[in-house]
């Protein structure tokens, strides 16, 4: 019976929270939007249900719920206190806030009740109703003390920028807690973004580099990275570099393939501290039995794995592996879009490698947009050993179960799952179906794989490119639908979590690997950037 009664609990604090609270959350610049946050501690017979009556009424979106050992809320008798204008919602056990600080939003307004004080800065103490003032600059911090009695609590809170990004969170579920970045230009007139969400939709951490951004992501040492973006599509601008930074913005590297110039979609960090990167090298082609050039200028995709001193230490290209044939369907948008390369000639692109991924130590996955294909390179001898999707070629699996008629459609990510299952972001471009996130299980032995199941969201009816799909440390997956300016996280069990809805597309959203920060390193990296202005 008590569990019949959680759940229904648990729904109604979700239905709050999804008709309420997110709504407020993330309002752009100039809504008028307001929330009240009370905390009124009560007792009750179940610890575990008092939890979950805080998280839902208090409108706080934290999934890591009370445990034996924790508090079921503030202590008995302690009196309300309202904080609003605060992300996430306020929580006295939470001490690390974003706000816009009243700039064209809603103010920081406070309700202390008798026998509760509230200190902002080294202002004067005050109770009942109050509105805060900060009087700080956008980017910079300032503290609000809780006094209770001989109790002292003090909160943080840092100024959004006054021109960051509108975005809106929506919760649908429980997931576990945890990080990811994305990044994205709202406009041209206006400068991008690398943003560190976590599970709650708040920003964590960002920075605004002075070149557009690919795509970026927090490293396993706690340093960011993200790849240079000057509108070319690929490797043709010798200024492309994936960027290495600390959390205070400072330069550490930049990462450049040896040879030919560094593509920016792929930047895969191994366990030894290499990476594989892209790279296109250019070479001549007939094309005219496909409509192009007798004598054309064409890049062929290459792989490298280089040691942190960016040393080229294995190399693999598409040249003489992936013929010209394979590219299929994509001849006619290939031809139609030539990029010109910096001495002023086009060259076409009939491979286009979007992702890279190890699979055991001897075998690497590679997805490449425009044959519709995802293949198996065996290190060791540089044969492909298996495709799956596109042409069908010697190397080609046999698919087993897949409810598509047409397999893959431009799709832009491939992982291997800690299970060993293949998942795949496809775009589903000109398919009829929506994308998704499918997986798969590779039986290579009997020369086939088996279609295990997908992911969609309503929401997202087409993607014509970009997008990534990840595992999360705590089960589940995160989805960016490329050309859609939206993430989604799914659970463990396949069903929505929450999605996020940014001012504009980000080509990737990545989960920050486990242990590689805490919210406190990445406040310290913003604090550094404050006070460098």
């Amino acid at each position: 019976m008590l569990n019949l009664r959680l759940a229904h609990l648990r729904q109604r604090s979700r239905d709050l929270v999804i008709g309420r609270a997110h709504d407020w959350l993330q309002q752009p610049r100039g809504s008028t939007a307001k929330m009240v946050l009370r905390i009124k501690p009560r007792v009750t017979p179940y610890p575990r249900l008092g939890c979950l009556l805080a998280a839902g009424l208090v409108v706080v979106l934290a999934l890591t719920g009370c445990g034996p050992d924790e508090e079921a809320g503030a202590p008995t008798g302690e009196p309300s206190i309202a904080i609003d204008g605060l992300q996430p919602g306020f929580d006295l056990a939470k001490h690390r806030y974003v706000s816009r600080c009243g700039r064209g939003a809603a103010p920081i307004h406070a309700e202390i009740g008798d026998g509760a004080e509230v200190q902002v800065g080294s202002g004067r103490h005050e109770t009942g109703t109050i509105d805060i003032d900060p009087d700080v600059a956008p980017g910079e911090d300032f503290e609000i003390a809780v006094s209770t009695g001989d109790l002292r609590r003090v909160y943080y809170v840092r100024c959004l920028p006054a021109d960051f990004p509108s975005w809106r969170f929506d919760s649908l579920g429980e997931i576990e807690p945890g990080l990811f970045a994305v990044s994205f230009r709202a406009s041209r007139d206006e400068r991008p973004w690398v943003i560190v969400f976590d599970h709650e939709g708040v920003p964590r951490w960002w920075y605004s580099p002075p070149t557009r951004v690919l795509w970026a992501q927090i490293l396993s040492d706690g340093t960011v990275s993200w790849a240079r973006s000057f509108g070319d599509g690929y490797g043709l601008d010798p200024r492309m570099a994936h960027e290495v930074r600390s959390l205070s913005g400072r330069l550490l590297r930049l990462v450049r393939t040896r040879g030919p110039i560094i593509d920016g979609h792929e930047l895969r960090e191994l366990g030894n501290g290499n990476f594989l990167v892209g790279s296109y090298v250019p070479e001549t082609a007939d094309l005219s039995r496909f409509g192009g050039p007798a004598r054309a200028a064409i890049v062929s995709a290459e792989i490298q794995e280089l040691d942190p001193r960016a040393r080229a230490l294995w190399r693999w290209n598409s040249r003489g592996h992936i013929s010209l044939d394979e590219t299929g369907r994509w001849w006619r948008n290939v031809l139609s879009n030539p990029r010109r390369r910096l001495q002023g000639r086009e060259a076409f692109d009939p491979v286009h490698i979007n992702a890279i991924e190890p699979r055991g130590p001897d075998e690497v996955v590679i997805s490449t947009r425009h044959t519709d294909a995802v293949y198996g390179i065996q290190r060791s001898t540089g044969e492909i050993v298996w495709k799956i999707g596109g042409s069908k070629t010697a190397d080609s699996l046999q698919i087993v179960g897949d409810p598509a008629r047409k397999l893959l459609g431009g799709q832009h990510d491939v992982r291997i799952a800690r299970d060993g299952s293949l998942s795949i972001y496809d775009n589903g471009k000109d398919r009829p179906r929506r994308p998704r996130v499918v997986f798969y299980r590779l039986e290579l032995a009997q020369g086939r794989v088996r279609y295990l199941g997908q992911l969609n969201d309503s929401e997202v009816r087409t993607s014509h490119c970009c997008g990534s799909a990840r595992e999360l440390a705590g089960g589940g997956w995160l989805v960016s639908w490329g050309d859609n300016p939206l993430v989604t996280a799914f659970d463990s069990d396949g069903q929505i979590a929450f999605r996020l809805e940014l001012a504009a597309s980000t080509f990737r959203a990545v989960p920050v690997p486990p242990a590689a920060v805490t919210l406190t390193q990445l406040d310290e990296g913003l604090e550094v950037m404050e006070r460098g202005r």
